[in-house]
């Protein structure tokens, strides 16, 4: 991999990094300058071709603009997507399946070789999840973990999750689950965390049903939450 050193005030090459909406009914034009910016790129990285494409046809880019999908196999983009876009010095746009790539999502990769390759990487303004549920839950936003998901595994989970509410008590910890398990996770959180910690829940965050509540453990109750995208903060107030 080439180690270029260029001014990215006169590079001409450029990654865009650009933000996907977290909920499927989100107006995507909200966004400052991503539709300008999808129809000048030819190329794209991208999470899922079939999440992306309906996106970036309604905001007029070409359907044959080339897609490379990510392959979960080998947690990467595939080695000719590379060649295709970097041995061109093409411009490319990189796209998650919602938020920002690479925040607890795929795109580091491409982000490296962009840099390595005296890319200018252009990250725009956009919803990101962890941000969005960290700024509305009350909780101190001046030093936080974000753990991503907790261990399957019984074992290994509830040492996780002692690990995760012990360090709560000295900055805000921020986790997420599948739609499918956040329900129990909400339920074994209440079970072992202190009463007084307070814990956040970030439901479905920019849907219409989305919601953020805040409040300490001891008044929080189990209940069965509808299946979508779901973050959980611990933390001090």
């Amino acid at each position: 991999m080439p180690d270029r050193h260029v001014d990215s005030e006169l590079c001409l090459v450029r990654l865009y990094i650009l933000p996907m909406p977290l909920a499927r009914e989100a107006p995507y034009w909200l966004y400052p300058y991503w539709g300008e910016v999808a129809r000048e790129v030819k190329h794209f990285f991208v999470e899922r071709a079939a999440r992306a494409r309906p996106l970036l046809e309604k905001v007029g880019v070409s359907p044959t603009v080339q897609l490379y999908e990510y392959d979960s196999r080998i947690e990467d983009w595939p080695i000719h997507a590379y060649e295709i876009v970097f041995r061109s010095r093409a411009s490319a746009a990189l796209l998650s399946e919602s938020g920002l790539a690479g925040v607890a999502d795929p795109g580091r990769t491409v982000v490296q070789r962009a840099h390595a390759e005296g890319y200018a990487v252009i990250p725009l303004a956009g919803p990101s999840s962890i941000t969005l549920a960290l700024s509305a839950s009350g909780l101190s936003g001046q030093a936080f973990t974000f753990w991503g998901y907790p261990p399957i595994e019984k074992r290994q989970r509830r040492q996780f999750l002692q690990k995760v509410i012990g360090a709560a008590a000295q900055m805000t910890q921020i986790l997420m689950e599948t739609p499918a398990r956040s329900s129990s996770l909400l339920g074994e959180l209440i079970a072992v965390a202190p009463p007084d910690l307070y814990l956040c829940v970030a439901h479905h965050l920019t849907a219409a049903d989305g919601w953020v509540r805040t409040q300490p453990v001891a008044l929080w109750q189990p209940m069965d939450l509808p299946k979508a995208p779901t973050l959980f903060l611990l933390g001090r107030m």
